[in-house]
């Protein structure tokens, strides 16, 4: 995950695939996980091509590419309903293809969170389990088809989550953090945020990340804490 970061703080340096491309998916055989609590395995998509074709680019660095859907990073296991990292639990492949991605509402989101803290989870899963959680909030109350209102207590839960990850993250290896500016506008921030774009080199910036640079500080200025597409 970390390599998202270290050139360029947001995917949309990703290349899009053009027109002519092929805009069909092709599955692969499944990867099998196994619950490492029960035991209980299940299959899982993997794509033998995909491509970006029609890609989404939002401001927290989410891609959501129709044509190359992403497995859920976190499981939950359908028998014992424990959580757990789909990366650390591969055990094999299928004999056949599967579309089961395993993805997780927001609300089994927090309950996996409240599971592995409870398991003292630390260092770079920590980081990343945040990461995720801050898309999984943005995908429930603005990333659908019908804008939400948050909640006082999941806002709560999503700017202690926000600046979880702030603080985890190796920053030193950004070049031009607009990633944590963004961040810390979405969690209401908006002091933070003007000093993590006062000390970004505007006239150093790419014209794509100008116009992030531009979008997180208009929104800043009218202290507008949604997240927003690129």
């Amino acid at each position: 995950m970390r390599t998202l970061f270290l050139t360029v703080i947001l995917i949309i340096s990703v290349t899009m695939s053009s027109k002519t491309e092929e805009a069909n998916m092709l599955i692969g055989n499944a990867e099998i996980v196994k619950c490492p609590y029960c035991g209980k395995e299940k299959e899982l998509m993997t794509l033998a091509s995909g491509n970006t074709f029609g890609a989404q680019l939002w401001s927290d660095n989410k891609k959501i590419a129709p044509m190359l859907p992403i497995v859920s990073p976190i499981q939950k296991c359908p028998r014992c309903k424990k959580y757990y990292f789909e990366r650390k639990s591969r055990h094999g492949e299928g004999k056949k293809s599967s579309s089961e991605l395993g993805e997780l509402t927001f609300s089994e989101w927090k309950e996996a969170y409240r599971q592995f803290v409870s398991e003292k989870i630390s260092g770079k899963d920590k980081v990343d389990l945040c990461f995720w959680l801050i898309h999984s909030y943005n995908d429930h109350y603005y990333r659908n088809s019908k804008s939400l209102e948050p909640t006082k207590a999941d806002y709560a839960f999503f700017v202690k989550i926000v600046l979880s990850f702030i603080k985890g993250f190796d920053w030193t290896q950004v070049n031009h953090p607009l990633l944590k500016a963004e961040l810390y506008r979405e969690a209401g921030k908006m002091q933070e945020c003007a000093k993590v774009l006062k000390s970004i080199p505007y006239k150093s910036l790419q014209d794509y990340e100008k116009g992030i640079y531009n979008g997180i500080k208009k929104r800043m200025i009218d202290n507008d804490s949604k997240v927003f597409k690129l």
